[in-house]
């Protein structure tokens, strides 16, 4: 049987992930529709392809596999290789992307993250076939502190992402906040090579509270791995688990 070079790193990364104790999960292609519109705030889009079953039921495909297992409340270190369904970047249809990860859930430690951003680093490196590559960290609660009196949050996070000093000076961000394009790593403890800080990557503070990463492989010019802290979606599902951290590969951009 033939195997795709997609398939074969997906096969690698879920290998690496269960040497390091993370258990395999499976989940449903979809999920009742309810469930995703409470929470279009966290998700990359908020549009979601939907379907109506035999029942009636409106359901949807899933746009996240994060929010699926925060669904099923289960707390541990779980792996995946799932499909998510979302608009596609380059065209007005909706696109089916095949993703990797990982995600820790329940109450999270220094050795929880410092393994997640090892693994996230050991991920592109794996990947990358003898590329050049880098994991771009930064701390996006930091970040919703420093706007949490500001108007136009949206605009502001715009132009830290296109990295517009300019911009950020005529929409009066915290003069903290432009400093941090030039700050030093306040997240890993570790001197991991091949991390560096980049506030620019911040761009959704209402998913991700706290550590907030992306991974780029040379000659690509999209992230492939993107990930971070998310207790914020925790609490809004009413859920028991107390923190949540993990990061998802995009297989479709290799």
């Amino acid at each position: 049987m033939y195997i795709t070079p997609i398939e074969t790193y997906a096969l690698k990364l879920r290998d690496l992930y269960i040497t390091h104790g993370f258990k395999p999960f499976r989940m449903r292609r979809f999920e009742e529709y309810d469930f995703y519109a409470d929470k279009k705030d966290f998700l990359a889009s908020n549009a979601i392809l939907t379907f109506t079953d035999l029942n009636g039921k409106l359901m949807a495909l899933r746009p996240d596999v994060t929010l699926s297992l925060i669904k099923r409340g289960i707390q541990g270190k779980y792996c995946y290789n799932e499909n998510v369904y979302r608009p596609d970047e380059n065209s007005n249809t909706f696109g089916e992307i095949q993703q990797s990860g990982l995600d820790v859930l329940g109450t999270l430690t220094d050795e929880d993250t410092d393994e997640v951003i090892t693994l996230a680093v050991e991920s592109l490196k794996l990947l990358a076939d003898g590329k050049d590559y880098t994991l771009n960290i930064a701390d996006a609660g930091k970040v919703a502190e420093l706007l949490s009196n500001s108007a136009n949050k949206s605009e502001i996070l715009r132009a830290l992402s296109a990295r517009n000093i300019n911009a950020l000076m005529k929409l009066n961000a915290p003069e903290e906040l432009i400093s941090l394009l030039g700050a030093i790593n306040p997240v890993s403890k570790k001197n991991i090579e091949h991390t560096r800080t980049d506030y620019s990557i911040v761009r959704n503070i209402s998913y991700y509270n706290g550590l907030v990463f992306n991974g780029y492989i040379e000659g690509n010019p999209y992230s492939v791995l993107s990930g971070g802290q998310y207790d914020g979606i925790l609490r809004t599902a009413h859920s028991q688990i107390p923190n949540g951290l993990g990061f998802a590969i995009n297989l479709d951009r290799l």
